[in-house]
């Protein structure tokens, strides 16, 4: 038996590995991973179990999977493992850890684009609506002006894109018409169901666009599963941009982005995009949800007369770029400024940090 510290990591993929690299340059022996899909055996001689088949329940558990480490944990906690740490406790207890997600060069990008815009962020301040909007906002500053694990982004573990709050806003009483860009394999459709269920809401229709084809071929068999379901759907296997036309696509192992370049180095990378405002007319949503790899200006653009006309509720992402946090917020507010806002961190690492833009009048 080694007499260095020994952990378990739960999650072999991307996450579990940075975590274990970095333990590992410290010190600390991984004595196992646990992973429910992986068919893996082993990742770098280091063995990985089943949840059903834990070898030993005692060590300290770190739970890596993104934005559901507090789920897992508690799960786990039923499980009979005591000592399990979420995404934020890893962190806490393990600081160096963090320099393996977040690079030194994007660390650079996130405090020049801080101190260039300090006129910027005061603006978003003025904008926002609440006290725990401008809380983050005041903890993603203080993170990005000097990325450490001290001034670490925790995430609040509330539902993205459904925080409380947003289930009890008058704009739902009539149902949720909801437009889902970004749809990947239907996990969006999966949150919604599950809350507005429990929240005794409607929903009423859903509209996805999802470029990827792997992805769109797995969301069309999840919407399969809710077919029986009293809400209407639409899948388009497309993104969404500032119009109707062909781009480059850049796919990734979960996600995939659009270039606008002008130079086609492979027509088999080439997909549709679409501008609501073009696409949407009829479709009277009241609800748009956006997570769409750093597109997001672009569509948002591309909406301009559903954000003009019917002012609907919004989700955006505006984390793929610094200046995203307050330039479509901008955005929103030259085309409505009958708007409002609010912002969650609802992620790890100051990822999933999603706008909130609000109706004043619902």
């Amino acid at each position: 038996m080694s007499n260095c510290e020994q952990v378990a990591i739960y999650g072999a993929g991307g996450n579990g590995q940075k975590i274990f690299h970095a333990l590992s340059k410290q010190g600390i022996e991984v004595a196992f991973f646990i992973d429910a899909y992986t068919t893996a055996t082993h990742y770098q001689q280091c063995p990985i179990y089943r949840p059903s088949t834990i070898p030993d329940k005692s060590l300290p558990m770190l739970v890596s999977v993104s934005c559901a480490s507090e789920q897992i944990k508690q799960q786990l906690q039923q499980l009979g493992i005591k000592n399990c740490l979420n995404m934020n406790e890893i962190i806490s207890s393990y600081p160096h850890v963090l320099d393996n997600f977040i690079s030194q060069t994007h660390k650079k990008k996130l405090i020049e684009s801080t101190n260039q815009n300090q006129d910027n962020l005061s603006w978003l301040r003025a904008n926002l609506d609440d006290e725990v909007s401008k809380k983050c906002l005041k903890e993603i500053i203080t993170f990005r002006s000097s990325p450490s694990s001290e001034n670490y982004i925790e995430n609040d573990w509330l539902t993205q894109y459904f925080p409380p709050w947003l289930l009890e806003l008058p704009i739902w009483h009539q149902g949720i018409r909801l437009i889902d860009c970004g749809s990947y394999i239907g996990d969006t459709l999966d949150s919604a169901v599950a809350t507005l269920s429990k929240s005794e809401l409607n929903l009423n229709t859903i509209v996805c666009f999802e470029p990827d084809p792997e992805n769109f071929t797995k969301l069309n068999t999840k919407i399969k599963k809710f077919q029986d379901e009293n809400f209407t759907s639409y899948l388009y296997p497309c993104g969404v941009w500032n119009d109707n036309t062909i781009l480059n696509f850049e796919a990734g192992k979960s996600q995939g982005k659009f270039t606008n370049s002008a130079e086609i180095k492979n027509t088999n990378n080439l997909l549709p995009v679409v501008a609501l405002d073009k696409v949407c007319i009829g479709a009277k949503a009241n609800f748009i949800k956006m997570d769409i790899e750093g597109a997001e200006p672009q569509a948002i653009a591309g909406a301009k007369q559903i954000i003009i006309e019917q002012s609907p509720l919004l989700a955006i992402s505006v984390y793929h770029e610094p200046e995203h946090l307050w330039q479509i917020a901008q955005t929103i507010h030259n085309y409505n400024s009958d708007y409002t806002f609010r912002l969650h961190c609802h992620g790890d690492f100051g990822l999933e940090i999603i706008l909130y833009a609000i109706p004043k009048v619902n």
